[in-house]
């Protein structure tokens, strides 16, 4: 698979005539060589393919990443790698520019004055947008520990107990059925705090009548999955049950469209004009999702701004939600992958409103 990956980077490398790319950032050095360390730079030229690290992680480069010749840098790297670059003769190297830091783009430029660089991050990014079946099955992993952290979860919850215990439960049972890690911004957020879209754990105790939403995610093989589900503790009142109706209702209609051909935008609107039309168009201000893979947002996104036409190989979450300060917010988000005929639901859980028994 990644020398399917690095084909296809080379061939946009030849239509913009780059001649050697730099690949600085972990999510792409991982993507393109299979390595994890924390220190290294990748440089893929149309015939040559290098990956430096220094003395730490030299064996483990070889080891791990068998298509690429492995070069233990000294004191620095951006130096040797200039080297290498002057001894090649190129002239056109492609970098990313939101990973490269100033100071190792001044110490090429200080290096190599003439070298033209060019902005490699919109072709780098237009090939991770398209998953294969690997990347797919770890996708495919992570969510399902999510499915069974939601199961688990569900017969742990009762008022008396906090925002941040739930969510370590909730990471603790994750890692503890094989997840590596988790996404950084988990969401626990209870009652009125359930309307922050991001709000993460605090000390807060839940109580009889909350909305509890649990926005999660599990990684596994450096994949991330997400997924999100609305509860609550104890009978629901009349508005709450309407704000989970409307919420489900926009999720199952953006899924009755969502397909290959279907563009992102036109499936933002179908959503949320379930959400706009019940009276609740301010209350839902985020994009309906994104795609995912080695970083929890990537693209394309769900939103009305993006034009992209799906196609088969593309990741997608679909979480709608409403929002109400004052009051509370649900979400419930699905992760599907589309599909040459029309697209697969990884997601398991239940998306009816779980009543917590007090």
């Amino acid at each position: 698979m990644r020398r399917q990956r690095i084909e296809k980077l080379r061939s946009n490398m030849f239509s913009q005539k780059i001649e050697a790319s730099l690949i600085l950032s972990p999510e792409n050095r991982y993507y393109f060589s299979n390595f994890r360390g924390s220190s290294g730079a990748l440089l893929i030229t149309m015939d040559r393919c290098y990956l430096f690290t220094d003395f730490r992680y030299s064996k483990q480069a070889e080891v791990d990443s068998p298509l690429f010749e492995t070069v233990q840098h000294g004191q620095s790297m951006i130096e040797m790698i200039c080297d290498y670059l002057k001894n090649l003769s190129i002239s056109q190297v492609g970098i990313e520019m939101g990973t490269m830091s100033l100071t190792q783009y001044n110490e090429i430029k200080s290096c190599l004055p003439s070298l033209m660089l060019s902005n490699i991050e919109p072709i780098v990014s237009e090939i991770r947008m398209f998953k294969d079946q690997d990347e797919i099955e770890f996708i495919r992993q992570g969510i399902s520990l999510c499915d069974e952290a939601f199961n688990h979860i569900l017969g742990y919850l009762r008022p008396g107990i906090s925002e941040k215990e739930i969510g370590l439960e909730l990471e603790f049972f994750m890692r503890k059925a094989g997840a590596e890690g988790i996404k950084s911004n988990h969401v626990i957020a209870s009652g009125q705090r359930s309307s922050l879209p991001h709000g993460q754990a605090t000390e807060r105790i839940v109580e009889k009548g909350d909305f509890l939403k649990m926005d999660i995610g599990a990684r596994v093989n450096g994949y991330y999955s997400d997924f999100t589900r609305t509860v609550v503790l104890g009978e629901p009142s009349d508005k709450q049950r309407e704000i989970y109706n409307i919420v489900k209702e926009a999720q199952y209609t953006a899924l009755s469209v969502i397909g290959p051909g279907k563009i992102c935008s036109e499936v933002d609107e179908a959503a949320r004009s379930i959400i706009r039309n019940a009276g609740y168009g301010d209350c839902f201000g985020h994009s309906l999702g994104h795609s995912i893979g080695l970083s929890v947002h990537e693209k394309p996104g769900m939103r009305s701004t993006d034009h992209t036409i799906l196609q088969p190989g593309m990741v997608i979450t679909v979480e709608p939600g409403i929002y109400i300060p004052g009051f509370g917010g649900v979400r419930i988000e699905d992760l599907v992958v589309i599909t040459e005929e029309g697209f697969v639901n990884l997601t398991q859980s239940t998306k009816e409103l779980q009543i917590i028994p007090i």
